[in-house]
């Protein structure tokens, strides 16, 4: 079991790789294989095609991110690796946002994860419980907000990680009009 994954992520990485200097389109199989020094016909024994290796990339990056990080951390610092990790990453995200349009669709239920992460910490550290009517609310209000900024953050190569503390500041600030 351990060994498939190493190989998908090195699989993957090497297609994150040619992805920095090629278009997507331009990126054939055998050029994955190459970089990743192993044989072309491995890739079959994880991936169909390409679009499955794409699919396997965002949930595998953003599961470890965020939802297998999220009892380790609280919800500011589990924020900030992400932030970092998509600025690490700002190239590969600006094509995908071009390539997959589903793309977008994913990283805004990610985003939902990662609130719905801050008001359960938040619940803890407060006697203020949220409805669940505000809870959804909250998640996906702030959820679009964020995706929105940081997609054009990306998109225009600006760094994510300068928007952390004004994101913190708003949620915080938000978070505590409800508890009033």
């Amino acid at each position: 079991m351990k060994k498939s994954i190493i190989t998908q992520k090195i699989i993957a990485k090497s297609f994150k790789d040619l992805m920095q200097s090629n278009a997507y389109h331009q990126i054939s199989v055998s050029d994955i294989m190459q970089v990743a020094k192993i044989r072309r016909q491995t890739f079959y024994n994880y991936f169909q095609n390409q679009e499955e290796l794409l699919s396997w990339i965002f949930e595998n990056d953003f599961a470890e991110l965020i939802n297998d990080n999220l009892d380790y951390y609280g919800w500011q610092k589990e924020l900030l690796l992400l932030l970092r990790y998509l600025d690490e990453n700002q190239i590969f995200y600006q094509k995908i946002f071009v390539i997959d349009k589903n793309f977008e669709h994913f990283f805004l239920i990610q985003w939902e994860n990662l609130l719905d992460k801050v008001l359960f910490d938040q619940e803890n550290k407060s006697d203020y419980h949220w409805s669940d009517l505000e809870k959804s609310f909250i998640c996906r209000y702030n959820a679009a907000a964020i995706c929105a900024i940081t997609k054009e953050s990306i998109i225009r190569g600006n760094s994510l990680e300068d928007l952390y503390p004004q994101i913190v500041k708003l949620l915080l600030a938000q978070l505590n009009i409800f508890e009033d």
